[in-house]
């Protein structure tokens, strides 16, 4: 298992890959997992379509309790994606 370095806290890499499956649920234009970066207040997930900041309370929520994650959660991720022009 990948271990990725995010807001502090080691957190195993497949938390930003379900996250972006629940994502492509709600849009499956969003597309796949390209490449990560740590930003001070959680991270960047770039897909071949773009990108997304992911909040850090977000990714915290994903990796102990993905079901806290709400709908809402996901479509204010879905509606903030950064299309690559």
């Amino acid at each position: 298992m990948q271990l990725i370095y995010i807001c502090g806290v080691t957190t195993p890499l497949y938390v930003l890959y379900e996250l972006l499956i629940r994502l492509t649920e709600l849009d499956p234009m969003i597309g796949d997992f390209h490449a990560h970066k740590q930003i001070e207040n959680g991270a960047i997930i770039r897909t071949n379509n773009g990108s997304l900041n992911v909040p850090k309370h977000i990714l915290k929520k994903q990796f102990s309790s993905p079901s806290e994650v709400t709908e809402a959660d996901l479509k204010q991720l879905v509606n903030e994606f950064k299309w690559s022009t």
